[in-house]
């Protein structure tokens, strides 16, 4: 049973992966890095956010691997989130049911090319990954972690793999909300 609800997490960063490969390659380069309008991200700064988040994830997950392994905490069940974690799950589920700001250490400050924040985007997931097989045998709900997004809040390591996948949804679905948005008013203005 445990290990059924991290492959589910698994697939889910896995299609996250595929999501934003199909997002890339179906969209052109000014597509991609124009925002649809001067409130918002485009494409590129969502990947790059995404990219960023999973870069100061890693090493907060990691830590508390590391930490579960130490102190012997061995997975005996099925973890599951804790309630600050489900809260934060069905907040980031798209679509988007309230905008909030990030931080500033997680807002883009540079585009780069399509091919390069996808390869970006699919290492970091692969790490991501990786750190998700190393933490199955350890018991993801005992151990907490502080946000990288707000140092007050905190959540089990499950809760936070969770909440990692429902942020790339959002983000990719606001990615794709954007190229939409500029193919509409391509459409538009062509007509």
């Amino acid at each position: 049973m445990a290990v059924e609800v991290l492959d589910d997490v698994e697939r889910e960063l896995h299609e996250a992966t595929s999501r934003a490969a199909t997002l890339v390659t179906s969209t052109s380069g000014r597509l991609f890095t124009v925002r649809p309008n001067p409130g918002s991200w485009s494409a590129a700064e969502c990947l790059s956010h995404l990219s960023l988040s999973t870069q100061m994830f890693l090493p907060v997950l990691r830590k508390a691997i590391d930490e579960a392994k130490q102190r012997g905490l061995t997975a005996a069940r099925a973890p599951k989130m804790d309630v600050l974690g489900r809260v934060l799950r069905w907040f980031l589920e798209p679509p988007t049911r309230i905008r909030s700001k990030t931080t500033a250490p997680f807002v883009p400050r540079s585009v780069r090319a399509k091919a390069e924040a996808l390869n970006e985007f699919a290492r970091l997931q692969e790490q991501l990954i990786d750190l998700l097989h190393d933490a199955r045998a350890y018991d993801l709900q005992r151990i907490k972690v502080v946000s990288p997004f707000d140092k007050r809040v905190r959540y089990n390591v499950y809760s936070a793999f969770r909440i990692i996948a429902a942020h790339e949804r959002r983000h990719l679905w606001q990615a794709e909300q954007a190229v939409a948005a500029l193919r509409g008013n391509a459409a538009h203005a062509a007509a």
